[in-house]
């Protein structure tokens, strides 16, 4: 039987589909960094770090993953 992705997953999933193909791969990229990281920590503090520098309440900002 085939795994389904969750709702979250699936719609990660669908923004990462709309990104041009130089963002796909650069996501790509920071995901095989991560996982093949012993050490995972860093990385995720600084994409959080990364996160939080996106200004999401600036007009006309709109989220790639779920449209809003």
């Amino acid at each position: 039987m085939e795994e389904k992705m969750t709702d979250n997953a699936a719609i990660v999933y669908n923004g990462f589909l709309s990104l041009p193909n130089l963002e796909k791969l650069r996501v790509v990229e920071a995901i095989n960094e991560y996982f093949d990281s012993n050490d995972r920590e860093p990385i995720r503090a600084a994409a959080e770090e990364r996160f939080r520098a996106v200004d999401i309440e600036a007009p006309g900002f709109k989220c790639n993953c779920c449209g809003r």
